[in-house]
């Protein structure tokens, strides 16, 4: 895997092994990194190097402090018609315009994990627009497990909040382009609060919010480095299991993972609109999660495909 960065002493702490660094000249990149390279550094002057252990990933960019969302600018990337290298992770230490569902802020803070994937399976997969949601929702709670005091406790509020004792730790999002039959490229956003916690106004929607270093008291584990190799390892294992038919073992992880079902919920339209009716907010007890991730509500025929979701107490 070859790494790039704008800042030694972020990728020296990313890349814990002991790594040879070169300085080269943006302009010197192959097109395709060379046009990333361009969206994501302020800077023409990187350090580089080659992590040769690494067999599935094909580039890390390592940004300190990045300008825009990763996330959209990969999309916006493709969507003008520029390549860009399969397997591909883009990691940022914190930033600016960073935003999760409906482009809600998201407060981006130094030694959090904000990464953008980007791949590009080039043939058909079922149902690909709820597995890639799926497969990056089960790749954070597998990474969480591996910390030793949190195992088993992160759950998933519907459709794409990771929480820890309700208190919310990650956001995530998934964006699919197709070609005919085939899926031609797939962009995983991953919001993940490690290192620090974001002092955020509560909302229903998102009662309180906190960090992995907070809740664990196993602070090695708890760092970005470790959550961040922990979460490429997974992403690569859940991703080629996605590829292989198996959406349905990934949507397993999730139901049993939820936190929602058997539980009292108020879901109301998204984004919510002044010419919204009351009869347009739902209300019920979750009985199950459809396999497209539509909910199923007690005595409610119809399932639930969209809206935002607030938890009730029983």
């Amino acid at each position: 895997m070859k790494i790039f960065s704008d800042n030694h002493s972020f990728a020296c702490k990313i890349v814990t092994s002991q790594q040879e660094w070169k300085v080269i000249d943006r302009c010197s990149l192959e097109p395709d990194k060379k046009s990333l390279a361009g969206n994501l550094f302020q800077t023409d002057n990187l350090f580089e190097s080659e992590l040769k252990s690494e067999k599935f990933w094909e580039n890390l960019f390592l940004v300190k402090n990045a300008e825009k969302s990763q996330y959209d600018l990969i999309i916006e990337q493709v969507r003008a018609g520029e390549d860009i290298p399969d397997k591909t992770l883009c990691l940022a230490d914190s930033g600016r315009k960073f935003h999760g569902q409906r482009n809600r802020d998201w407060v981006s803070l130094a030694g959090n994990i904000h990464l953008s994937v980007f791949l590009k399976p080039d043939k058909p997969i079922k149902q690909f627009a709820p597995g890639f949601n799926i497969l990056t929702a089960v790749s954070v709670l597998q990474t969480i497990d591996s910390i030793d005091d949190l195992k088993g406790k992160a759950k998933i509020k519907w459709v794409n909040d990771i929480l820890i004792d309700n208190f919310k730790v990650c956001g995530f999002l998934a964006h699919t382009l197709s070609e005919g039959n085939k899926v031609s490229g797939a962009v995983l956003g991953i919001g993940l609060n490690v290192e620090s916690s974001p002092d955020v106004e509560p909302t229903p929607f998102v009662p309180q919010s906190s960090s992995l270093m907070k809740l664990s008291k196993n602070h090695t584990q708890a760092g970005q480095s470790f959550v961040f190799h922990r979460l490429t390892v997974n992403l690569a294992r859940n991703y080629r299991l996605l590829l292989n038919d198996g959406y349905f073992k990934l949507l397993e992880i999730y139901r049993r993972r939820s936190i929602i079902i058997g539980r009292r919920v108020v879901i109301m339209p998204d984004p919510i609109r002044p010419e919204d009716r009351q009869d347009d907010i739902i209300e019920g007890r979750v009985v199950s999660i459809g396999d497209n991730l539509e909910l199923f509500l007690e005595g409610r025929e119809k399932p639930v495909t969209k809206g935002r979701l607030i938890l009730k107490s029983d």
